[in-house]
């Protein structure tokens, strides 16, 4: 059985055509999922600096969430320039723990610059 060449074509792009549109839709849907992603962690960071910021509450709940920041390489640079500042800022009983906690986390992103 022989085929025309516009039948050769019709027949390829039936095939083809409905493999890109899946394969652009896939594309599209990562893309999606990705931003989304970077949007709950950039949500997360806030959440967690809030903590650092907000009056009262336990200096341990504090001084975990500046453990914590160690989990956003990608604002680095932003927390170690925090953390330095906020020692200074630190008062009460237990000032020491969390002052230390906020050295040490500038301290690791200080040294993971280095590297």
């Amino acid at each position: 059985m022989t085929l025309t060449v516009w039948q050769d074509w019709v027949a390829w792009g039936g095939i083809v055509l409905p493999l890109i549109t899946l394969a652009w839709s896939a594309w599209q849907y990562v893309a999606l999922q990705k931003r989304n992603e970077q949007q709950q962690r950039f949500d997360n960071f806030f959440r967690v600096m809030d903590k650092i910021g907000e009056p009262g509450g336990s200096i341990a709940a504090k001084a975990a969430a500046v453990y914590e920041l160690r989990n956003y390489p990608e604002y680095s640079e932003v927390i170690a320039r925090f953390c330095l500042e906020a020692v200074r800022y630190v008062s009460g009983d237990s000032a020491q723990i969390l002052q230390a906690e906020l050295r040490l986390t500038a301290a690791y992103f200080r040294d993971a610059a280095d590297e």
